[in-house]
């Protein structure tokens, strides 16, 4: 057991190279590797109950208590991003409207799972997190469905009730079984089976990783300007969602902790979510600008951490957290 808590703390702390490994295995093997294609449903419910088991219904409460920052974090996951995500990629690609349906999708989804580690490890608001990642997990199989439709359905036709019904599946029912047991343990499985659940669940999410990446091959082998350019929209993408995040926190004058919630919140997605969807319900050329987010998303949210830490606020929270420190001996 100890052999395995270590390997799971290797790969909470390597989590960048260790996708970016991932993704070459599937760019490299992808007629091995793409038949993992055919349990990453079954893989991402898993993973999704796994990280949802440190929550229940009294967590929601937050959204009701601090309804501002939750209601911020929305309207930029859901109405900001996705509008400036179909602009750009309309502008940027108009002789290829696919590609733009990859991006929308992307930012489509909901906020990422991984944002509870980030932000408790970077000292943020966790109660808040849990409940923004929670409650929009819970609503993905409407919000999606919709926004694609609103967005995008004129140029693709879209199986909204099979999305529907794969997002209950993988995503919905997993968090809401979750919640219930730790509803019904008041609390007990956070501590006793998610934690037995750690490895195995981001096993699993590397497995995903690598089967969506090998959707990626083909292109990624005969590279294009357009292709190039793709890569570029979506850093650039990802890198705004931060930023955006962050300074609606400071705009709002909220906690640095809270601000730091919201600016992960809002960069990162539970983008392996929308490369099952990509694989399964659209062209292949879908698929390229999800699949291809993982390939920098947790460095990048690595160096983003880094770069809040060094800001003034971050240095003065910083310093008042070792400055309590400092005090619990003397106590």
């Amino acid at each position: 057991m100890k052999t395995l808590g270590r390997l799971d703390g290797f790969l909470g702390g390597h989590m960048a190279p260790v996708v970016l490994c991932c993704v070459a295995l599937g760019i490299a093997f992808p007629e091995v590797l793409s038949h993992l294609n055919g349990v990453t449903v079954g893989l991402f419910a898993f993973m999704t109950f796994s990280n949802s088991l440190g929550g229940g219904f009294r967590e929601l409460a937050q959204v009701v208590r601090h309804p501002l920052p939750v209601a911020v974090i929305f309207g930029l996951l859901h109405v900001v991003m996705p509008l400036i995500t179909l602009g750009l990629g309309t502008l940027c690609f108009p002789d290829a409207p696919l590609f733009t349906i990859g991006l929308v999708l992307e930012y489509a989804v909901p906020t990422g799972v991984a944002s509870l580690m980030w932000v408790g490890m970077s000292r943020g608001n966790t109660a808040l997190c849990l409940s923004v990642v929670l409650l929009d997990t819970l609503l993905s199989p409407v919000v999606i469905p919709l926004t694609m439709k609103l967005l995008v359905g004129s140029v693709v036709e879209l199986d909204t009730w099979g999305m529907m019904r794969d997002l209950l599946l993988m995503v919905a029912l997993p968090a809401l079984v979750a919640m219930v047991l730790y509803q019904l343990t008041k609390g007990a499985v956070a501590v006793t089976l998610k934690p037995k659940l750690s490895l195995p669940a981001k096993a699993a999410l590397l497995l995903i990783i690598t089967a969506n990446a090998t959707g990626c091959a083909p292109f990624l082998r005969n590279l294009t300007p357009t292709l190039v350019r793709v890569m570029i929209v979506v850093f650039f993408l990802c890198l705004l969602g931060f930023f955006l995040g962050y300074w609606a926190g400071r705009l709002l004058k909220l906690d640095f902790p809270t601000v730091q919630t919201v600016a992960l919140n809002a960069g990162m997605r539970n983008i392996s979510a929308g490369a099952v969807l990509a694989e399964a319900y659209f062209p292949g050329d879908v698929l390229f600008p999800v699949a291809f987010s993982p390939v920098f998303l947790q460095a990048t949210t690595a160096l983003i951490v880094k770069a809040l830490r060094a800001t003034r606020p971050g240095r003065a929270d910083q310093a008042a957290y070792e400055a309590r420190l400092a005090e619990e001996p003397s106590r």
